[in-house]
């Protein structure tokens, strides 16, 4: 990251902190067409938008990110709690279910969803 995309991206992080997910945004996509495709504010941006209710823009934005890193645990998770919160619990299992095979740590999302053990 360069020095003017790093202190836009803290300057992001203090304002999720701060529960101010709106202050956050316009600070993230600068900083990701500056720097397009980087994996940490794609997923930084991904949470602004999930946290200031923006659900199919965030559901968009993690699907980039997926797609160009599709073994992303916490991508994964992050889709399925927009897809939970959008009200398509079908679909957020799978997504569960996928970061918990990657990350045990997201077992207690998988068996909530009913995917059991891996």
């Amino acid at each position: 990251m360069t020095y003017r995309v790093y202190d836009l991206y803290r300057q992001a992080q203090q304002h999720l902190a701060d529960r101010e997910a709106g202050a956050a945004i316009p600070l993230l996509e600068l900083a990701a067409e500056q720097l397009p495709g980087d994996r940490a504010i794609l997923r930084l941006l991904a949470l602004a938008y999930f946290d200031s209710g923006a659900l199919a823009t965030a559901e968009s934005t993690l699907r980039v990110l997926l797609d160009q890193y599709p073994l992303d645990a916490d991508a994964l998770h992050m889709l399925g709690q927009v897809l939970e919160r959008g009200g398509r619990p079908g679909e957020a299992g799978r997504y569960f279910s996928l970061a918990a095979g990657l990350d045990p740590a997201y077992s207690v999302s998988c068996s909530t969803w009913g995917g059991g053990p891996l």
